[in-house]
């Protein structure tokens, strides 16, 4: 089942928590307990891609996050 418009927002900023402190376990944004593993398994520079897994209500997603085109070179 893909995440809602909601969850997705909750996601995201569940993995800005992670990265901001990746010991401590993030809010699962369906369930909303501190028990959402992420697993960064990003293709830089292209996109981000994050592996979500919540031990608590079963959760397991896949979250990309385009990245934005690499500028010109000026050379």
């Amino acid at each position: 089942m893909a995440l809602a418009p909601d969850e997705m927002r909750r996601a995201l900023a569940s993995i800005a928590a992670w990265r901001a402190d990746a010991a401590r376990p993030a809010p699962c944004p369906r369930c909303r307990e501190r028990a959402l593993t992420v697993v960064d398994r990003s293709a830089r520079p292209h996109a981000e891609w994050y592996a979500l897994d919540c031990a608590r209500c079963g959760l397991s997603e896949t979250v990309a996050v385009p990245l934005g085109r690499a500028a010109p070179s000026l050379d």
